[in-house]
């Protein structure tokens, strides 16, 4: 009787044993999660738009920043900018005119002007209080008299601080219009933001390209992730800036270091195309694992990714 008691406690004993063991190697080796390698993408465009007159790259190419990767049509904003170049230097001329003031023969002109006109004027007057001419006619010229003194009064005065500030105003709006067309001419030629890889592109000279329409698509090799999920038990095993490696199909000898650089703050299903080597959960946590980079990593390679305990 006492032989068929023990038994059952032995296998229990060994049973449990079994499990400490699993679970100390679970613990000494880390979690083992699978994933694919991405990579940051940039949608490149133009604010623009037009068509395309030359084509600098294919898919597939690397390009460093700043390399011209299309370049669209630039006529139109070519006349739109040299015409605005002339109205700004038309408003700095006149604003030159407003600050500079009357030239003294315009004053001198005015003066002969206004000194004319009431000469004209008395004599109007005398001549109406004779009966010889009408009213009216007096009454024109003394209008006029008085229209040529404000226009001396203006010249010798010169130019008023609301008209300075006017002209200035026009000049400044001017400036910034043309600036304005010189950036779109800039838009022009698509360049790449950051070196990278042209992923999606099938432009030709001749095609049309709408206004913020990405032409192409870039992925940035130097900033490579592994996004992973971790089943909800085994949340608590993971924190950031936990150290990770890495291996992939392709180079099965070597591992990659990495860290974990963000977890999700929200449970969701385990997505369909990714598999756990341990048992599936139903709530499972994303995890960023960024990878230091490496030229030998590319964009879509499958994945495995230790997390160091």
């Amino acid at each position: 009787m006492k032989r068929k008691i023990v038994l059952p406690i032995v296998l229990l004993m060994v049973a449990a044993g079994t499990f400490a063991a699993f679970k100390l190697r679970q613990r000494d080796e880390g979690l083992v999660l699978s994933g694919s390698i991405e990579a940051r993408d940039v949608q490149v465009g133009s604010l623009v738009g037009g068509r395309v007159t030359a084509v600098h790259v294919d898919e597939g190419s690397a390009v460093v920043a700043g390399q011209p990767i299309v370049t669209l049509e630039p006529d139109l904003v070519d006349l739109q900018v040299r015409e605005q170049e002339s109205r700004v230097e038309q408003a700095r001329a006149q604003l030159a005119l407003v600050l500079a003031g009357p030239r003294s023969e315009e004053v001198a002109r005015a003066r002969v002007d206004y000194e004319n006109a009431e000469k004209e004027r008395r004599r109007l007057e005398a001549l109406m209080k004779e009966g010889i001419v009408p009213r009216q006619q007096y009454d024109d010229a003394a209008t006029a008299a008085r229209t040529k003194q404000e226009v001396l009064k203006e010249a010798e005065r010169g130019s008023r601080p609301q008209e300075i500030a006017a002209a200035q105003a026009t000049v400044a709006e001017a400036e910034r219009h043309l600036e304005y067309l010189r950036r779109q001419r800039q838009e022009t030629v698509v360049k790449a933001p950051a070196a990278g890889l042209v992923q999606s592109f099938d432009l030709r000279p001749g095609d049309l390209v709408g206004p913020n329409a990405p032409v192409a698509t870039l992925l940035e090799p130097d900033q490579l992730w592994v996004r992973v999920y971790v089943p909800e038990t085994k949340l608590g095993l993971v924190r950031v800036g936990q150290a990770a490696s890495l291996t992939v199909d392709s180079f099965p000898r070597r591992t990659f270091p990495g860290k974990v650089v963000e977890i999700s703050p929200r449970a969701q299903y385990t997505p369909r195309n990714i598999q756990t080597l341990d048992q599936r959960s139903d709530q499972v946590f994303g995890v960023k694992v960024e990878i230091e980079p490496a030229p030998e990593l590319k964009p879509g390679m499958a994945a495995l990714a230790r997390l160091q305990p």
